[in-house]
């Protein structure tokens, strides 16, 4: 046994397992995503299981395990750990027979599955692995925590997906610093003077910037944006104005990525103090390995 989950035991496959083998390998899924390659027969899949799976245990130490019923000891699928020649770092493998699909059972054990890699096998990244139409794979290895990376050929040239771990940390900075910019732009607060072509250094040149405060959208290209608001800034109708971000969430996936931001704003527009709060929701694009704004919408709680 390698591990159990609330419902599920993991273990090493064995000899006995031949049967379930030929079973799980020429199942429907199986055939269709993974290939139809597979042993037929139960002697067939002894071989398979010695060559393939029970060798990678011995080998690495790991590999891919049989996945069961906790309580009746039924196999349903498998869920593991593969080293494949081309890829540079370790990937995670499942499969369930059909009518243990959509149980949830093939999350519980992947997901078993890396944390177990982590923290027992002290794996620092591992992959996952899906042909393009396996949206049911795909939607699994989200689950779980990875991302798209890239699309690369296999070992026989098929088309596949490459899904890891995301490294955002750098990128959150990144993000977290041009958001902070974007709130400063319009700020004129203590004799500061806001210097309004910063937009086209934070933003890309079709950037959009959209007001849906009254559920009505107002949609503005970056120099409509700036026109009137460096009127009202220069002009004494706006003045001790700021505005700053009170918390925000951002989603990265791979070159686009989102915040949403919860913000605050005042000053004294036409010699009446006024403070307001809202969300913005704000989309960026890595653009040459620099994050650049692509749009931004926004709605306003009223005045107050």
């Amino acid at each position: 046994m390698i591990f159990e989950t609330a419902r599920l035991g993991v273990r090493e496959f064995n000899f006995d397992d031949a049967e379930f083998t030929v079973e799980l390998v020429n199942s429907e899924g199986w055939r269709k995503f993974i290939g139809t390659n597979g042993p037929k027969t139960v002697e067939a899949a002894k071989t398979y299981l010695e060559k393939v799976i029970i060798s990678s245990y011995k080998k690495f130490g790991y590999g891919l395990w049989l996945v069961e019923l906790k309580d009746s000891k039924i196999p349903i699928g498998m869920c593991g750990l593969v080293n494949r020649g081309y890829l540079e770092d370790v990937d995670i493998g499942f499969a369930m027979l059909p009518e243990y699909e959509g149980l949830g059972f093939g999350f519980e054990s992947a997901n078993a599955t890396m944390t177990y890699a982590k923290t027992t096998l002290n794996l620092e990244k591992v992959l996952g692995i899906t042909a393009p139409n396996n949206v049911t794979s795909i939607k699994l290895l989200n689950k779980i925590g990875l991302q798209f990376e890239k699309s690369i050929k296999d070992s026989q040239e098929r088309d596949t997906l490459v899904f890891a771990p995301p490294n955002q940390n750098e990128d959150k900075k990144k993000i977290d610093e041009l958001t902070a910019r974007f709130f400063d732009l319009f700020t004129n607060t203590d004799g500061k003077v806001p210097n309004f072509k910063k937009i086209f250094d934070l933003c890309i040149p079709e950037g959009m910037l959209i007001s849906n405060t009254n559920g009505k959208p107002v949609v503005s290209n970056l120099q409509d944006f700036i026109a009137p608001r460096e009127k009202m800034l220069i002009d004494g109708t706006l003045t001790n104005f700021s505005e700053f971000e009170i918390t925000g969430e951002t989603k990265i996936f791979g070159n686009i990525a989102q915040r949403f931001s919860f913000y605050e704003k005042s000053g004294i527009l036409n010699n009446e103090l006024f403070t307001s709060r809202g969300i913005k929701t704000i989309q960026f694009v890595k653009v040459s390995q620099k994050w650049k704004i692509s749009s931004v919408a926004w709605s306003d709680e009223k005045y107050t």
